[in-house]
């Protein structure tokens, strides 16, 4: 997985999401939708994302996501829902914004720390990284597209 900040694991979380929900590319005016950002900051990131081989982005088509930026956004996503999991089952702490930031913040090590305390009690499916990430919530999709 590539190392990045919060802001474009947010991006590529978003392309994900709408691609699976769309079944094509993400359209720039639907990213910015779901981000709340003007078209042009969305242009300008998926430029980013081209040349860090995260995506691909074609003028009118839209985006897609490089195996490398697919498994990218599945860790993000993973570890906001282990973050999620973390503060409202064991600290009855109700905050997506915190979830989502803590989630951003989580090392490997910690998110795989955190993942053995709390032995992982999504009950959904989801679209984070491969094999044992499958188990996590539906609404990790629903709130990071938002």
């Amino acid at each position: 997985m590539s190392e990045v900040s919060a802001s474009v694991g947010r991006y590529l979380s978003t392309i994900h999401l709408v691609s699976e929900s769309t079944g094509r590319p993400a359209k720039t005016g639907e990213l910015a939708n779901a981000l709340d950002v003007s078209a042009a900051s969305v242009t300008e990131m998926l430029t980013t994302l081209e040349a860090r081989d995260l995506a691909t982005y074609e003028k009118y088509k839209g985006a897609t996501l490089t195996n490398e930026g697919e498994e990218t956004a599945r860790e993000v996503m993973w570890k906001r829902c282990l973050a999620e999991n973390f503060l409202t089952d064991d600290l009855e702490i109700d905050d997506p914004d915190e979830a989502r930031e803590m989630g951003n913040a989580l090392s490997d090590e910690v998110a795989s720390r955190i993942r053995e305390h709390i032995n992982h009690p999504c009950n959904g499916e989801c679209s984070a990284p491969q094999t044992e990430y499958n188990e996590c919530c539906d609404d990790v999709r629903d709130t990071e597209a938002n």
